[in-house]
């Protein structure tokens, strides 16, 4: 592609007309007060606290029938009202007779515009971000009702727009890399399962199924550099176990006519952790020690300990991002067809609340672009930018399912904020990792088939389709799910691959840590007619 094209939201607030009460601005993380005559702004801080700092802000709204009433609509928490200007919200959910746009686990509709009518005060209308419907909704019943769109368009349209957020920047050359990524279907390998007496017998399996790709861990989920590195820093970390010869390995892959994907595990490194002192971890303000994920363990005697499972760097930490990426640069050099970084987040686990960021302060990440209301979503913005910045081939990365589905800053997650800077998202859209109660009036396997048709579906129209969308696919059985027999579990697995194609993946990977593709023994590929669930 030759030069630059920039594909953005602008930064923009629109009035709410002169209101006594005054006007209406609105960004994803805050709603201000504007009063007309004076410079007085106020901001409605009550608000962060009812809807939850994960979720945006998408619109907001003044009632054309008490000026004191307010409107504003989230990506995922659903609608907040507030009945004093701003200075206590409620929730209007299942509750309060919006019960339509709930999806259960308390997760909401994705709404993308919110507004009063004007003829009948009891009518809201309503603009759903993934569908574009229009939809009025009887307060009194919570019941949809049957009215002309043109009226809700009219109602709409004083809507106040949060625009202060990228869809996407595309690089040079971004059209050819996307064009390199596209369509390749994958497979998991961990650094033991890529030895001279193991990976020839993986090539064969992708020779049988019918892979044109396949991932393989080069820096894994302890921090271990899995390769005899030439950089000095990991060995000066003490992060090289030399599970395989990488040369070999690229070059067996190359020869068995594979793309080649190199998983970096990033903020989540023991070895890192555990560097001069634990410089570069989280700190825990409670404990002032280096903070971590811990699991009561009772041993063999019958005394109870405390073991730490989980070690976590500073993710603003510019030390910590130029370690990973002088990792992806020299894969890149050897050979490697794509990097991709998992773990590219903050921890879900533990006492979070006592999380302590100790380069935060003097982060250069939050002096550059976009505020998104969330320091950690501009740290892992920032990172993926600098990454970009110093390679040349496809950068993917990996991101929680509910991250895919819904635009949201948990865990400093935000899709649309990354995909400036990367050409694939990998969505992990296990199953099994979703709470049943999440439209969960399915059967198992539909709910299954479900979730992945959706949640690719909206992870392309959350980015734009600026990048592909290569789902990770559940390809283990975990809880109830281990009762599944070989016919249950083989549809199981189709299933999760049909709808992420149905609604245009480019490719997935099948994940499975232990290397064993027992669900695949008979073939990934269906059908037309093979589309009912076994009985």
């Amino acid at each position: 592609m030759k030069g630059i094209t920039l594909v953005f939201f602008c930064v923009f607030s629109v009035a709410l007309g002169a209101a006594p009460a005054g006007l209406l601005e609105l960004t994803s993380s805050e709603l201000r007060l504007v009063q007309n005559g004076s410079d007085e702004v106020r901001v409605a801080r009550s608000l962060r606290e009812a809807t939850g700092s994960n979720t945006y802000l998408t619109s907001a709204a003044r009632s054309p029938w008490d000026q004191q009433r307010l409107l504003v609509s989230t990506t995922f928490h659903g609608i907040f009202e507030s009945e004093d200007d701003g200075e206590t919200w409620n929730a209007l959910g299942r509750g309060n007779g919006l019960r339509t746009i709930y999806k259960g686990n308390g997760f909401y509709d994705d709404i993308a515009r919110v507004a009063y009518d004007a003829s009948d005060r009891n009518i809201l209308w309503l603009h759903r971000a993934q569908s574009g419907d229009l939809v009025a909704i009887d307060r009194r019943r919570g019941a949809v009702v049957n009215l002309p769109s043109s009226r809700g368009e009219r109602a709409l349209e004083a809507a106040v727009i949060a625009g202060d957020q990228p869809l996407a920047r595309l690089y040079p050359a971004r059209e050819e890399r996307m064009a390199r990524a596209a369509d390749k279907v994958s497979f998991f390998l961990a650094p033991w399962h890529v030895g001279p007496d193991s990976l020839p017998g993986h090539m064969e399996f992708a020779r049988e199924q019918g892979f044109n790709a396949v991932v393989i861990d080069f820096k894994d989920d302890n921090g271990r550099i899995a390769y005899e590195t030439s950089l000095e820093l990991p060995r000066q970390v003490g992060a090289v176990r030399r599970f395989f010869d990488a040369q070999r390995v690229i070059r067996t892959v190359h020869e068995n006519d594979l793309y080649l994907i190199a998983r970096i595990v990033v903020f989540k490194d023991e070895q890192l952790y555990r560097y001069q002192n634990n410089r570069y971890a989280l700190w825990d303000s409670r404990r002032n020690a280096p903070w971590g994920v811990f699991r009561q363990e009772t041993t063999d005697d019958g005394e109870t300990r405390s073991r730490q499972v989980e070690y976590w760097v500073d993710p603003f930490s510019e030390f910590v991002w130029d370690y990973n990426i002088a990792i992806a640069r020299e894969l890149q050099e050897m050979g490697v067809d794509e990097i991709q970084f998992d773990y590219i987040r903050t921890p879900a686990d533990g006492r979070r609340q006592d999380i302590v960021y100790r380069y935060k302060e003097d982060s250069p990440a939050l002096n550059r672009g976009i505020d998104y209301g969330d320091p950690r979503v501009q740290a892992l913005t920032e990172f993926a930018r600098r990454a970009r910045e110093q390679i040349s081939i496809p950068i993917s990365i990996d991101v929680f399912g509910f991250n895919g589905w819904y635009r949201m800053s948990y865990l400093g997650q935000d899709i649309a904020a990354l995909a400036q800077y990367v050409d694939v998202i990998s969505p992990m859209l296990y199953p099994s990792h979703f709470p049943r109660a999440f439209m969960g009036d399915m059967p198992y396997l539909e709910w299954a088939e479900y979730l992945y048709e959706e949640g690719t579906a909206r992870g392309r129209r959350i980015t734009g389709d600026t990048v592909l969308i290569r789902p990770y696919i559940q390809s283990f059985l975990i809880g109830g799910e281990l009762r599944f027999d070989e016919d249950t579990y083989t549809e199981y697995l189709k299933r999760q691959i049909r709808g992420s194609l149905a609604a245009g993946a480019s490719g997935f990977t099948l994940w499975n840590f232990s290397g064993r593709y027992y669900m695949v023994s008979r073939g990934l590929w269906f059908d037309d007619d093979e589309r009912s669930a076994p009985r």
